[in-house]
């Protein structure tokens, strides 16, 4: 059978071939693609142009061609192959989420190629500059994105460490500063560096801690709170890291805006934020992204890549090398990661533009060098130790538990964002990110290594142990509380990772990747550390040397963090060698390279997937990964759209209107051409896009009606009609496939080829359809069954639980295990659910809807299929209408229908636990959405078809009446549903399209006959033409040469004529050049008077511009005299007045002085008597209040001993009596001590004032002092601003005069450049101006100039030289070809002009060979040029020598091949004469040009002199303003320094009031003070009586002791009592006369002495003598000026008078001299009119001796007989005899004269139709053999599908009827008895399907559907359904009442079918009776009340009541 498939397959290509070929016309000579390229032969050369494709108009009327006998396909070929040529604007641009055409995109690069290369070839050198340029494009790009990353790094890194350390204090010197800048010259201590708490001035502890971490906390809210806001508000796609989704975009999928400008911006900027808020987030990671965004932006600047997505993306791949680059500092690894991770498609081309990218990127970041240690990096290490091999097994170990860590942490992050995207955290991202900041923040603080940014962490844990400070890692004395802390920091970071890698901010898992691995070696290096250094002996340890550190930590850190990375990332070589270069070792290379498999073996035992791979997955992508070996099993035949399902394009049978609604009511992304629906043969393939802009075009043009035909492919055009052409949108060559082709082959060709579609054909007719996302659905699913079932039990959990679907059911007939599962429906407007009705959740097997008649049963149906399939497309109004509820109320405007799926098994590719999808409709509006979000009917339809929901599957639906239908189905029509099910339409169709090609064949084969039978006769009828052509063409040469002959005679007689004229010219030139010689002269004089004259005149006007400035000098220089002398006769008036007033305030300055001292003393001598008669009040006090204390206790004592009855009443008494005292005496001690500090204090406090009075009186001395130096400096200043202002009126009175020299110059360039511009065009003008500006502008140093101004020539040979350059004068000579392009473009670029270039190193002159003559000098001798140039003078000069006579130089030039030219400029050559004549001088190029030179170097020197006096006036400018700046520097110090003296006053007054109060209070503290000690020792010495009188016996009364002390002592008390009060009243007296002194002093005398100091210090300031002296040398010095002005003045009056004479005297000169030169032009004048007569008779019989040398040219080759002597006299014999034979010519005027050609060219036909004719019988026979194989194919098909219906269908009936049988019988066109078997296998003679059952007996014969009653038909029927269903399962079936006609027992077995059915399908149906509720899963009611139904889920119970309440009895 499949050697018959391919023999069909051969015969069917064989006939296309041989029909194509013959498509060519008689008259054409060209085969196919012959048209493009006539001399070729092959057609298989022809390539057509990329520019023919690309300019063609793809949409043009097909208009009737009359000539055409068969259409010419050229055209057609053009635009077929021009499908894989043209350029952007031709197809339409990818849509969003959709994936690229890998092919397409990469022939077309190919073909720009070969384009611009064939280009090149023809434009030459110009060409392969362009196709330079064209290769630049991309290093352009690729150097801009290296540059742009090296300064986004650099930002980042400083703006991100500088956010980071502001969390904790800022920098005093400098805010911009971080700490590691602000510290960088600090040792230990850095003082400049200023925390939060110093700047709040908190210094306690644990205050200073609560706000570090307030602040530590608000800060990353703040800084993730801003981050998020960005992100969500402005660019979503910035989330995250991004190199998941770059990976998608790599493998052909279209993300726009994902690399847009907008989003790099964001991602920039939240990263810095994110980081800096202490998320657990790296900002490494998201390099890749930013990289890919500059690439895509830089990108659109060039059409080649812009336009290219294949391009585009091998320039990303370079671009995401660099963002690696960059991140981790390693140029080497970026090209890896791309080759390794990231590219899709990775040429030997991107791998150098890789390398290339990142060596920009980090050169860039090398030179910008943010750290400011060289590195790239911060944490980049070398280490100075080896390894050993003992640690290996540490390595190892490392590698394992990083490897599980690794994996673990990528399956909770994977966990949590899928949490995130299927719970309602999703709609709180914001929230979300700011709370995990919090928790960040408040666990990070707690911890030391958590705190610590991440990169100063990896930074501090790759370090050696070598004295540098990394946060305690180092101390051994806590180690094994560091391995704890490192522990503990590891699982916290791996938490915490797992949870920030999904929030809403830009984040990188690089860096927390490799912080959680170094934590994790350099733990393990700690602990081994230990072990050595505890048991340094052990075995294990023996490699080590003693004394000497073996172990380090650092590389156990490195070796972890690469083993974290290779876990999470799956890298392997990248990430070895980004540890290789960030420790610039190899000799670590070997134990990361180790752990790094270790890790990522460990990793790939739990799922080969690593973290970008599972966001992949989690997000749906349409990703192919390359590396992944797929194991998966089926056919494409299990996984395609079949074509039953589709909408193909016919190629003959569609119109603009038929195209138009076939895109309006489908939804598919492309679609086949086929040549007919009934053959479905595949002849091309058309997307949605390119087919919508097409006919968008089309109906935009207005040409069009809607009835108009469109052509899809070259066989269905015709020339009679007009026609839409679609080709140039149809791919003609889809990839197909065949159908059984196993699935791994599929997936191969998808990932290897990148084709977005696989067309699934047999022998050429179309099967079906598969899509790049259907096989990434099938891949994944298998995919995951497979890890699942290679999982141990042990293990399982560890697998992602975003992959915990429910298991698979068990595959049916071979197909996917493909299952839907609906949640639950919600209906609102929709027919009768008015209001919003949700169902419960379905269950995923069997659901029963009940209800009764018109409840709404039917419209929950319709409810259902309005959303999942296609009943409802291109309604009406008013069938919208009806779909909205109808009721009393407001009218419904709008309806939804919406389904939740349960989408836990990844169905729908959406990457979510639930799919919702949404139709809205309403009188205008039909709306789709998809999970909340709005889309498109298109897109929703390819969603449901991608999850098993087949739109043209009549059987997973199956409406009320459905089943009736089926039952009174004809045979015949249940033979054409039998033929659809077995799929014959494809070989019907087949067999049509062949008929009609043999047909077609039929009648081109008579057509050719026709056309050979005219070729036959054409040849016949040239035989007999030729004779009459042989006797035509002698006569035509005996014509030729009679006219010969005339010609030749005739054109000696005009050469005679020539010669006579010739003569006379000579002689009428010398008398011309005699008078213009003498004319030149008189104008050179001329000349040379008007630039004199115009210098005098220029001179005259600088001198009256001199004198007017001068004047207006002399004139301010007088008015200021007038007013200094005023102003010293004032101040000599207020001299006398303020020399007084300065003597009567310094007497009384004086006065108060003395008064000052004197009080000043008494104060001294008053406050010394004070102080004695206080001592001596104090001391008499103190022995008063003892003496006084004495007796009130002897007296109390007296009195009270009284009152005790016993000794001890009385110490009991004393007891409490002294404990009071005691208590008393404890307090004034206290209260004493009080007073003393206080005492002391105020004691400092009056020093305190002293000292800073003292300090302000010193500070106010020394303002004067530096007051007095400033009024110096002010003066001194002065005089400097007044020297410079007059220098400054110098130069501005000569730049004056400069600018009208210089505008006079400039006049006179103009001129000498209107001169040159009227002896040359225009555009070498413009030229040659801008050649200067581009010199300048582009830096070239090859420029030399025009020819002109590099040599020099006499006077005598100034007219040949002329004459022999011309043009060439003006060309510019450079030094190379390359130099030449560069100027051109940049003149086109101006538009200024054109010039012509002489590239020296192009000139290849040889030297010439001149006549050894005195008559012939070569001209080169007598220029004067730089031998550097002598290749480009001996191009234009060299072949030219200098002669006396054009006769001696004719001779000269015929002889040696040489120009020569005259003195005059007459020329001659070797071809011919070319008189110059006289040149005049106003007219001679070279003059101009020269004088131009010499006008542009005044110009120059002009220029140069006024930039000199400009600098130095801006020198001086600078100067005065500085003086001047200076000035008021010195008063604004003046003015400060005064008010601080007035500050420093108040302040003295101030401290006196202070001073004095001090003093006051000091004393009233000192007398409290020693009140409080008398009182102290009045109480002690009462409680030492106290305690005296306890010890003594119990007396009563006093002793006689102390009754004798106490006579004494009260005399004694009152005789101190009295001379107490007398020193207290003096006391008091000295006290209040010292107070007095002290205020008449502080508040007084010192105030008024102080006053009067100030105003004596005014009046000597303000005193006219200084004043008189500063006018005084100001008058002088003005005087000075004014009378060097005024000397000026006069020598510039008599300068005017000097210039005024001369010009008048060289005027007078000028107008004698042009008079004369008048005179001799006119006589020249006259002379050369005679010269011009004579010039134009020359001319004219040139024209003659021209017109018969060109009839004679025109005679073609003549005989040797025409060339025979002829003379004059035959003349007229010779005309007489032409005209003769002119009358015999006019007799075979009839003549066919292209005979022969037209002969051989019918006879090259003849044989061309013959060869064709050959080919179309052999076509004809193959086609015909063809149609047999079809028809045997068919009759297969149909017998193959017949028989398993036919199983089926009694397998099922069986089931329904165990008693009964059932079969399917084939109905033929005859009897059996008359047929034999080949009539018996024809398909023709089948006619119907028949079905014979028996419900009774397994041996009947059975009956016929017209014999049964009407349930069993509906039995049968749904028999037959079940069976079809069989042959092409459905996920989920919608069954409405099928079970309305069968009987009880049948209806319980059609209930037992469909439970069994429902275990692996969802199952929806309806029923009005029991047996369908018994085995249901879940039921649900629908009522109807107030004209609007409800659904509600019901009890089995209660759905069986209603069932029995409804059902008839």
């Amino acid at each position: 059978m499949d050697s018959l498939d391919e023999q069909g397959a051969k015969v069917w290509n064989s006939g296309q071939n041989s029909l194509a070929s013959l498509s060519t016309e008689p008259g054409n000579r060209s085969r196919l693609h012959g048209s493009a390229s006539p001399s070729s032969n092959d057609s298989s050369e022809y390539v057509p142009r990329f520019d023919e494709i690309h300019t063609a108009v793809p949409l043009r009327r097909i208009r009737p061609s009359q000539e055409a006998l068969i259409q010419n396909p050229t055209a057609d070929m053009d635009v077929i192959t021009g499908w894989l040529y043209n350029g952007p604007l031709q197809r339409a641009k990818y849509q969003d989420f959709s994936t690229i055409d890998w092919i397409y995109d990469s022939t077309k690069a190919r073909h720009y190629k070969y384009d611009l290369h064939k280009q090149a070839r023809r434009a030459g050198k110009w060409g392969y500059l362009e196709l330079l340029a064209d290769s630049s494009k991309t290093w352009i790009v690729l150097l801009a994105v290296g540059v742009s990353m090296g300064l986004i790094a650099t930002c980042i890194a400083v703006s991100s460490q500088w956010l980071i350390d502001m969390k904790s204090g800022f920098c005093r010197t400098g805010f911009y500063l971080n700490r590691r800048f602000c510290c960088w010259n600090a040792d230990n201590v850095c003082l400049d560096w200023m925390t939060w708490s110093e700047f709040l001035h908190v210094h306690w502890r644990w205050l200073d801690w609560l706000l570090q971490f307030l602040v530590y906390i608000f800060a990353a809210i703040l800084f993730a709170g801003i981050s998020t806001f960005l992100v969500t508000e402005y660019a979503p796609y910035a989330a995250g890291q991004g190199i998941a989704e770059i990976k998608t975009i790599m493998s052909g999928y279209m993300m726009r805006r994902f690399l847009g400008l907008r989003t790099l911006c964001i991602k920039c900027v939240g990263v810095v934020l994110a980081v800096a808020s202490g998320l657990s987030l790296g900002k490494e990671g998201t390099m890749v992204h930013i990289a890919c965004c500059c690439g895509n932006i830089y990108s659109r600047i060039f059409r080649k890549i812009k336009y290219n997505e294949v391009k585009r993306r091998e320039l990303l791949s370079a671009a995401s090398a660099a963002g690696i680059s960059v991140a981790l500092g390693a140029p080497i690894a970026g090209v890896l990661f791309s080759l390794e991770q990231v590219s899709y498609y990775f040429p030997a081309k991107t791998m150098w533009r890789s390398l290339f990218c990142a060596t920009v990127a980090a050169v860039t970041l090398k030179l910008l060098n943010p750290f400011r240690n060289g590195k790239l990096v911060s944490f980049q290490v070398t280490y100075d130790r080896t390894w050993d091999l003992f640690e290996l097994w540490f390595f190892v170990a490392i590698g394992i538990v990083c490897g599980i860590v690794g994996m673990l942490q990528n399956r909770l992050a994977l966990f949590l964002m899928e949490y995130r995207q299927r719970s309602e955290l999703k709609r709180f991202a914001r929230g979300e990110v700011v709370v995990v900041a919090l928790a960040t923040a408040i666990i990070c603080y707690m911890s030391v290594y958590l705190r610590a940014d991440m990169v100063t962490l990896v930074s501090n844990l790759f370090t050696e142990c070598t004295g540098r400070e990394t946060d305690g890692l180092c101390s051994r004395d806590d180690r094994t509380g560091n391995v704890v802390s490192l522990v503990f920091t590891s699982v916290i970071r791996t938490l915490l990772t797992a949870v920030a890698c999904g929030l809403a901010v830009p984040a990188g898992m690089f860096t927390p990747s490799m912080a959680t691995g170094a934590s994790i070696g350099r733990a393990f290096g700690m602990v081994v550390q230990t072990l050595y250094e505890n048991h340094p002996k052990w075995r294990l340890f023996s490699a080590c040397q003693p004394d000497v550190p073996c172990i380090t930590p650092g590389v156990y850190a490195l070796v972890g963090a690469a083993s974290m990375l290779a876990s999470t990332t799956r890298m392997t070589v990248t990430v070895v060698v980004i540890m290789f270069e960030l420790t610039d070792a190899l000799i670590y290379v070997l134990p990361i390279m180790l752990a790094v498999t270790v890790s990522k073996s460990v990793a790939d035992a739990f799922g080969k997937d690593g973290y970008f791979e599972g966001i992949i997955n989690l997000n749906g992508y349409p990703f192919l990964s390359m590396d992944q070996e797929y194991v998966l099993r089926g056919t494409s035949d299990e996984l395609m759209v079949r074509a039953s399902e589709m909408t193909v394009v016919t190629a003959d049978n569609e119109t603009l209107q038929s195209i138009t609604d076939l895109l309006q009511e489908s939804t598919f992304s492309g679609f086949p051409v086929v040549r007919s629906r009934s053959s479905m043969v595949v002849i091309g393939y058309i997307a949605r896009s390119d087919l919508a802009m097409a006919i968008e075009r089309a109906l935009s043009s207005e040409i069009y009606p809607s009835s108009t035909p469109c052509c899809f492919a070259r066989e269905s055009f015709d020339s009679s009609i007009n026609m839409v052409d679609f080709r140039p949108w149809v791919d003609p060559t889809p990839i197909t496939i065949s159908h059984g082709t196993d699935i791994n082959q599929v997936a191969e060709t998808f990932r290897e080829l990148g084709v977005r579609y696989l067309l699934v054909v047999h022998h050429g007719a179309l099967l079906g359809i598969i899509t790049k996302k259907d096989i990434v659905r099938a891949v994944r699913m298998q995919s995951r069954n497979y890890a699942r079932s290679s999982l141990s039990p042990l293990l399982s959990w560890l697998w992602p639980l975003q992959h915990s679907a429910p298991s698979p059911q068990p595959q049916r007939q071979g197909r996917l295990p493909i299952f839907s599962s609906e949640s639950q429906i919600s209906i609102q407007g929709f027919k009768s659910y008015k209001d919003e009705t949700t169902t419960d959740p379905l269950s995923p097997h069997h659901n029963v809807v009940v209800g009764r008649n018109g409840s709404g049963k039917s419209n929950f149906f319709a409810a259902v299929r309005f959303v999942l399939s296609d009943a409802y497309t291109s309604m009406s109004r008013e069938e919208r209408q009806a779909l909205l509820h109808e009721s009393v109320g407001p009218s419904t405007m709008s309806a939804y229908v919406e389904v939740v799926f349960d989408n836990s098994d990844n169905r729908f590719p959406t990457g979510k636990e639930e799919t919702v999808i949404r139709r809205t409709i309403g009188l205008k509006k039909d709306d789709y959405s998809l999970d909340r979000k709005s889309s498109t009917k298109a897109e929703i339809s390819s969603l449901l078809e991608s999850a098993g929901f087949s739109r043209s599957n009549p059987y997973y639906i199956v409406p009320q009446g459905r089943v009736t239908s089926l039952t009174h189905a004809k045979d015949s029509e249940r033979l054409a549903l039998l033929k659809e099910v077995a799929g014959t339409q494809v070989y019907e169709s087949r067999r049509e399209k062949s008929l009609q090609i043999i047909e077609e064949t039929n009648r081109t084969r008579s057509k050719i006959a026709e056309d050979l039978a005219l070729i036959e006769e054409r040849l016949s009828e040239l035989d007999a033409e030729k004779d009459e052509l042989d006797k035509y063409r002698a006569l035509d040469r005996e014509r030729r040469c009679l006219e010969y002959a005339i010609y030749s005679l005739e054109q000696e007689e005009v050469m005679e004529q020539l010669d006579e004229i010739d003569i006379r010219r000579e002689q009428l030139m010398v008398a011309v050049n005699t008078r213009q010689e003498a004319a030149s002269e008189l104008e050179r004089q001329a000349s040379s008077l008007e630039p004199e004259i115009r210098a005098a005149k220029q001179a005259l006007e600088m001198l009256a511009i001199d004198r007017e400035q001068l004047a207006s000098e002399a004139e301010e220089h007088a008015r200021s005299r007038a007013q200094i002398e005023s102003t010293i006769q004032n101040l000599e008036q207020d001299r006398s007045l303020g020399r007084e007033s300065i003597t009567q305030l310094r007497r009384t300055a004086d006065n108060l002085g003395r008064e000052i001292r004197q009080r000043e003393n008494d104060l001294a001598r008053v406050t010394a008597e004070y102080e004695k008669a206080l001592e001596a009040e104090g001391q008499l006090r103190e022995q008063f209040e003892v003496a006084d204390q004495q007796r009130k206790s002897l007296l109390q004592k007296q009195s009270r001993s009284g009152h005790f009855g016993s000794k001890k009443e009385r110490d009991a008494w004393l007891q409490a009596e002294i404990g009071r005292l005691q208590a008393s005496v404890a307090e004034q001690k206290q209260q004493q001590e009080a007073a003393e500090q206080e005492h002391v204090e105020l004691q400092s406090r009056l020093a305190t004032i002293k000292q800073s009075a003292a300090d302000a009186r010193a500070r106010a001395e020394a303002a004067a002092e530096e007051i007095s130096e400033m009024q110096a400096r002010e003066a001194q200043l002065k005089e400097e601003k007044d020297v410079k202002t007059s220098k400054r009126k110098e130069l501005w009175r000569r730049e004056a005069r400069l600018e009208a020299e210089n505008g006079d110059i400039r006049d006179e360039l103009k001129r000498a450049e209107r001169v040159l511009s009227g002896t040359i065009d225009r555009a070498t003008n413009e030229g040659l101006q801008a050649l200067s500006e581009i010199q300048a502008r582009l830096g070239l140093n090859g420029i030399y100039g025009p020819l002109f101004e590099l040599f020099e020539v006499d006077e005598t040979y100034r007219t040949c030289v002329e004459a022999i350059a011309g043009s060439s004068l003006f060309h510019v000579v450079v030094d190379t070809d390359e130099t030449a392009t560069a100027v051109l473009q940049e003149l086109n670029q101006m538009k200024r002009g054109r010039l012509t270039f002489i590239p020296l190193n192009r000139l290849r002159s040889s030297a010439s060979t001149y006549p050894e003559a005195s008559d012939a000098i070569p001209m080169i001798e007598r220029l004067r040029f730089d031998r550097r140039f002598a290749r480009a003078f001996q191009h234009v000069f060299g072949s030219t020598i200098i002669c006396p006579s054009l006769d001696v130089g004719s001779g000269y030039a015929r002889s040696m091949n040489l120009t020569a030219v005259t003195l005059e400029g007459d020329k001659v050559g070797r071809r011919g004469e070319l008189m110059g004549g006289f040149a005049s001088r106003r007219g001679s190029r070279l003059d101009a040009a020269k004088s131009l030179l010499q006008i542009r170097s005044r110009v120059q020197e002009a220029e140069i002199s006024s930039k000199e006096t400009l600098a130095a006036l801006a020198t001086l400018d600078q100067e005065i303003t500085a003086v001047h700046s200076e000035l008021q520097m010195l008063n604004a110090r003046v003015a400060r320094v005064n008010s601080e003296r007035g500050g420093i006053t108040q302040e003295l007054r101030r401290l006196a009031k202070e001073e004095a109060d001090a003093q006051l209070f000091n004393e009233g503290a000192e007398k409290s003070l020693n009140v409080m000690r008398a009182q102290l020792r009045s109480a002690e010495v009462e409680l030492d009586t106290l305690q005296k009188e306890l010890a003594s016996p119990f007396t009563r009364g006093i002793l006689p002791e102390e009754r004798e002390l106490l006579e004494r002592l009260v005399p004694e008390v009152d005789a101190q009592a009295m001379k107490l009060k007398t020193l207290s009243s003096t006391r008091t007296e000295l006290e209040g006369r010292r107070n007095a002194l002290q205020s008449e002093l502080s508040l007084g005398l010192r105030m008024q002495h102080e006053e009067a100091q100030r105003q004596l210090e005014q009046a000597i300031e303000e005193n006219p003598d200084k004043a008189i002296g500063e006018k005084s040398r100001d008058l002088a010095r003005v005087s000075k000026l004014q009378e060097d002005v005024v000397e000026k003045l006069r020598n510039v009056h008599r300068e005017v008078e000097d210039k005024t004479h001369e010009v008048a005297e060289l005027e007078k000169q000028l107008a004698d001299t042009t008079a004369t030169q008048e005179d001799e032009q006119r006589g020249a004048q006259r002379e050369m009119e005679q010269l011009e007569k004579c010039l134009a008779q020359r001319n004219l019989y040139l024209q003659k001796k021209s017109e018969y040398t060109r009839n004679i040219q025109d005679l073609g080759v003549l005989p040797e007989e025409a060339f025979k002597s002829v003379s004059r006299t035959q003349l007229p014999r010779l005309a007489k005899k032409l005209h003769k034979t002119n009358e015999k010519l006019k007799k075979f005027g009839h003549v066919n004269k292209k005979a022969f050609e037209q002969y051989s060219v019918f006879a090259r036909q003849r044989e061309s139709i013959q060869q064709r004719k050959q080919e179309l019988d052999q076509s004809a026979s193959s086609i015909t053999e063809l149609i047999e194989v079809l028809d045997q194919r068919k009759d297969e098909a149909i017998e193959r599908t017949f028989k398993q219906v036919s199983k089926y269908f009694a397998d099922v009936f069986e089931r329904l009827v165990p008693a009964g049988r059932g079969e399917l019988v084939m109905q033929r066109r005859v009897d059996s008895d008359q047929m034999d078997d080949g009539d018996e296998a024809s398909v023709e003679n089948y006619i119907g399907v028949a079905i014979r059952v028996s419900f009774n007996s397994k041996v009947d014969e059975g009956l016929r559907m017209q014999q049964l009653s009407g349930g069993q038909k509906s039995l049968v029927a749904l028999a037959l359904i079940f069976a079809i269903q069989r042959c092409d399962p459905a996920p989920f079936y919608l069954f409405d009442e099928i079970d309305a006609n069968l009987d009880a027992v049948y209806r319980t077995a059609v209930a037992d079918m469909i439970y069994d059915l429902s275990r692996s399908s969802q199952f929806v149906t309806t029923t009005f009776r029991p047996e369908m509720l018994v085995h249901a899963d879940k039921f649900y009611g629908i009522t109807f009340e107030n004209k609007v139904s409800r659904i509600s889920t019901i009890a089995q119970s209660a759905a069986v009541s209603f069932i029995e309440e409804v059902q008839p009895q």
